[in-house]
């Protein structure tokens, strides 16, 4: 079986969704609609598109890697792994950059060490850069480290036996909770006494360390599918077969909760901080599982999701994340906003985007793409006969 070829076709809605409420929350910022006693307290929620991305890859990645452990097949060899990851990821983003910085004067990308830090993915890893350059970026950088440290894990996991389907899943979720305790750690020790300000978090809470947990949880969905491929009898599967609204309902009312008891961070702000983070879990959670389990086609949900034009969105999702945000600042610096009013700024931003990002699609990112796959596939073929040579003796 080849799990690369194992698909998930409401993906690519998530995603969308995902990067429209990164875009809707930058609008919010960009046209001062914070602070409000409306819509502000959810606006100000809408970088729930950051956990969604996470689990999403979380689960994507690491499927392959669960599937081959359970089956007893080869895992995914590692040199095509990091080749289709590079040419996903860097061909678009430094296209991307390299407009964005000189469209807006951003003179610091082009330093000596401006270049190593934007182009090599190093932005998140000091405050004065970690919203430089590209601002949304910053989550690349985790993506990346999340990348290096995935086939790792999934090495040292397959060194660990198991019996069955039980202790597959106890072993996977053993360690998926020591990844996730990681990332609770890493937050609460960030936030323990640190001082409040905004625009000054501790650099921690932008890196790998303290995501660990979102990870962790789409990896354990990847689990949770791999073990419960081909049982449609079983009772959780059934369910959200059968009723996908429940979990989007469980995570629309978290979502409610965020802007109703938590509100933006102040005082006590690391309390804040954690139950922000924690019920931004399961709004991801929420949207991921009728995407997971159940037939595609069943349900309003599943529908929705399937809707052509949120699966273009979708594909063309990473360029549109990574335009939006410098697209609205000139539209912003133009005076748009103040003409024509913020429902028309609103529309006119997110057809630019689109735009652009449909522009990237399909004169970089799906080129990128091909050569990536050609590149992964011919070091698989080199490899494939040097791991089925006959080993000789003496």
């Amino acid at each position: 079986m080849n799990v690369q070829s194992v698909r998930f076709p409401l993906f690519d809605s998530l995603r969308a969704i995902a990067a429209m409420s990164i875009f809707f929350f930058h609008i919010a910022f960009v046209l001062h609609l914070l602070g409000g006693r409306t819509l502000s307290p959810w606006l100000a929620q809408l970088n729930v598109g950051v956990p969604i991305f996470f689990l999403i890859s979380g689960f994507l990645l690491y499927r392959p890697f669960a599937q081959t452990r359970f089956s007893g097949d080869p895992p995914p060899e590692t040199v095509p792994y990091f080749i289709r990851r590079i040419f996903r990821i860097v061909p678009a983003y430094w296209v991307a950059l390299t407009i964005v910085a000189v469209w807006l004067d951003l003179h610091d990308v082009f330093t000596a060490s401006g270049v190593g830090t934007y182009y090599g993915f190093f932005q998140v890893y000091r405050h004065s850069t970690v919203t430089g350059g590209i601002g949304p970026a910053w989550t690349i950088d985790t993506e990346i480290a999340f990348y290096i440290l995935l086939p790792i894990w999934a090495f040292l996991l397959r060194r660990i036996r198991f019996r069955g389907v039980a202790g597959f899943a106890r072993s996977e979720g053993a360690l998926l909770g020591v990844l996730f305790v990681g990332g609770f750690l890493a937050k609460l020790i960030a936030v323990h006494n640190t001082p409040f300000h905004p625009l000054t978090l501790p650099a921690v809470l932008y890196t790998l360390p303290a995501y660990l947990d979102y990870f962790a949880i789409g990896m354990g969905l990847a689990v949770a599918s791999v073990a419960l491929a081909g049982r449609d009898d079983a009772g959780f599967v059934r369910l959200i077969d059968r009723a996908p609204w429940l979990p989007v309902a469980v995570g629309a009312f978290a979502f409610y909760l965020l802007g109703t008891h938590i509100g933006p961070l102040g005082h006590g702000w690391g309390t804040q901080f954690m139950w922000q983070h924690y019920l931004k879990a399961v709004v991801g959670i929420g949207l991921l599982l009728p995407a997971i389990f159940g037939d595609p086609a069943r349900g309003f949900v599943r529908r929705v999701l399937g809707n052509r034009a949120l699966l273009w969105l979708g594909m063309i999702s990473y360029a549109f994340y990574l335009w939006h945000l410098a697209i609205l600042t000139k539209l912003d610096r133009s005076g748009l906003a103040e003409s024509v009013g913020g429902v028309a700024f609103t529309i006119i931003g997110f057809a630019c985007t689109t735009a652009v990002a449909a522009a990237s699609w399909y004169l970089v990112e799906r080129h990128a793409l091909r050569l990536g796959r050609k590149l992964a596939q011919r070091s698989e073929r080199r490899i494939e006969p040097a791991a089925s040579a006959p080993v000789r003796a003496g």
